[in-house]
């Protein structure tokens, strides 16, 4: 993984030390910083609104806006920005202004450059900091009481819809998100739904009106660990709950505990579930009058009097949904239980929501890998008996069908993808005579989708490589700063570097430095141009940086090559 690209602005009216400043940083054979310079504080200014900017090294005495100005100008711009001020003299009043504004370092220009680098690097050292995850956890454990809620509930919504999980995973989030449920036990779910919301509710009344709800529930159960939580439409609510630990007569029994005996207790057992249906149904009886009385808001219900495994809570809930939609009656004001004798939802086939959503997902992410993986286990647990136009096999069959559909759409790819597939196999289940016929076809397809991508993705980022070394051939005397780079292909300047060395092996300073030497060396044999001036022309700020580069690359400076040439 490639170390953060930081932005470093050189800035001071003495074009000799921002020159010399930047040469020195050029040459460090260690570094992360993408150089920008700047002759006054204006001119910085400018440079600040274009791009960010990490580290602020500046001259304090400045014509016009002076370095302090400077500072809380950028400041303002970017807050996070490390400063460090330059001075030609010891001034203590400077000193403590500079360090009131937040400047990191105060260091004379009589100074060696090594302790202009070394605070440069202290000030990249509290960036790192400020971006460590210990920093990072620390802000959010602070934060933590507010966002428990929307974790928790986004948490167990997900056990929902089918997320897998195990008693130890979901013991240790219990435990983290503070969820008052046993990860073990049986559980209890209720589903619930406004039947209509009051004509002069207002924004942001409705999840009010819902936490009243909630807290009926939760005063009519007070012998359960319950919690409520709203679905994200806002017309639909749930909860979960457990009987508390001999709470109520034979409610242990609910908790999963295996007393002695318990075997051959099955008729006491029969009357524990039968006792505890009614008290749950009737309970929640009470919870639907008083949710009309008192809040004044009509609510259905259809309360899980018979308790499910946390593995079956998908199916359970799914089960209760259903009921909900049936209804029963005048539609409004509904009171059932799982204990009427509905058609069954099969949790696995109408289902497999949680992974289809999964699959689609890989699809998007061009994640080939995990996608085959995923489809092939889908695909297994259907076994075709009776054909593939009906059951399972057709159910399966158009959520992919919808799935493809969807991704071809959105991607463009209709017509193009038309002339490599029999598109009619796609819409239609009649083209296929067997299940793992159809399954091949979508096998094929999506290897096809995933073959397109991936063509479109190489030929992209070679455009982009291309475009950025063609551009550094074409202005190799100008600014070629990654910040400048990135703007020409339109990405970030770390997101640019990652992807260059990883398409070509090489950095783009690597690059940019086989180029220079290359003009150079092309210069230096058929041109009469001076060294300082082919210096120049290559972007090189004074003539011994020029000669330093040269030599380090070829073992021998310019002139010495210039003279084997011509030997």
């Amino acid at each position: 993984m490639l170390p953060m690209i930081h932005n470093l602005l050189i800035v001071d009216d003495e074009s000799i030390i921002v020159e010399g400043l930047y040469e020195c940083f050029q040459q460090l054979e260690q570094t992360t910083f993408d150089l920008h310079k700047a002759f006054d504080g204006e001119e910085a200014l400018e440079v600040a609104r274009r791009m960010r900017i990490d580290v602020l090294l500046t001259d304090i005495e400045m014509p016009g806006m002076n370095g302090l100005l400077l500072q809380e100008a950028i400041t303002r711009l970017w807050p996070r920005c490390k400063t460090i001020f330059l001075t030609g003299y010891s001034n203590f009043q400077y000193i403590q202004t500079s360090m009131r504004n937040g400047a990191i370092d105060y260091v004379l220009k009589t100074e060696e450059d090594r302790n202009v680098i070394a605070s440069v690097w202290k000030a990249v050292s509290l960036i790192a900091e400020e971006h460590s995850m210990d920093r990072l956890l620390h802000d959010v454990r602070g934060k933590w009481n507010q966002v428990l809620p929307v974790l928790r509930r986004d948490y167990l919504l997900e056990l929902l819809e089918g997320e897998p999980s195990s008693p130890e995973s979901r013991a240790s989030r219990f435990q983290e998100l503070q969820v008052p449920l046993q990860p073990d036990a049986l559980l209890h779910l209720c589903v619930g739904r406004v039947d209509g919301w009051p004509d002069n509710i207002r924004p942001g009344d409705k999840s009010l009106f819902l936490y009243c709800v909630g807290n009926i529930a939760a005063e009519h159960f007070a012998d359960f660990d319950l919690v409520f939580l709203e679905a994200p439409s806002l017309d639909r609510f749930f909860w979960i709950m457990q009987p508390k630990a001999r709470g109520l007569s034979g409610a242990s029994a609910d908790r999963g505990e295996v007393r002695p005996g318990m075997e051959a207790d099955t008729e006491a057992e029969g009357f524990v579930h039968r006792s505890l249906e009614k008290y749950i149904l009737g309970t929640i009886d009470l919870i639907q009058g008083a949710c009309r009385m008192v809040i004044k808001l009509p609510c259905s219900f259809v309360a899980g009097c018979h308790p499910c495994a946390w593995e079956d809570v998908f199916t359970k809930y799914n089960q209760l949904n259903f009921q909900l939609v049936r209804g029963l009656g005048l539609g409004k004001e509904i009171l059932l239980s799982d204990g009427r004798d509905f058609a069954p939802v099969q949790g696995k086939s109408s289902a497999r929501e949680y992974e289809v959503k999964q699959l689609a997902q890989m699809l998007e992410r061009g994640d080939r890998e995990h996608f085959t993986s995923l489809f092939k286990a889908l695909c297994t647990e259907v076994q075709s008996r009776d054909g593939i136009h009906s059951g399972k096999e057709l159910e399966l069959f158009y959520v992919f069908t919808s799935m493809f559909i969807m991704f071809i759409n959105r991607r463009g790819m209709l017509e193009d993808i038309s002339t490599k597939v029999n598109m009619n196999k796609l819409l239609s289940v009649h083209e296929h005579t067997t299940w793992d016929k159809a399954v091949c076809f979508f096998q094929e397809l999506a290897e096809k989708l995933f073959e397109r991508e991936d063509l479109e993705s190489s030929t992209e980022t070679n455009a982009v490589i291309w475009k950025v070394q063609e551009y550094i051939r074409q202005h190799i005397g100008d600014d070629l700063s990654l910040t400048r780079l990135s703007e020409i292909v339109f990405l970030s300047p770390y997101y640019l570097s990652s992807l260059y060395k990883q398409q070509t092996g090489q950095g783009i300073v690597e690059f940019i430095n086989e180029v220079k030497l290359a003009r150079a060396k092309e210069m230096l044999s058929v041109s009469s141009k001076k060294i300082y001036e082919i210096g120049l022309e290559l972007g090189f700020l004074s003539p011994s940086y020029f000669n330093r580069f040269f030599k380090k690359m070829e073992r021998v400076t310019p002139q010495e090559y210039r003279n084997l040439l011509n030997e």
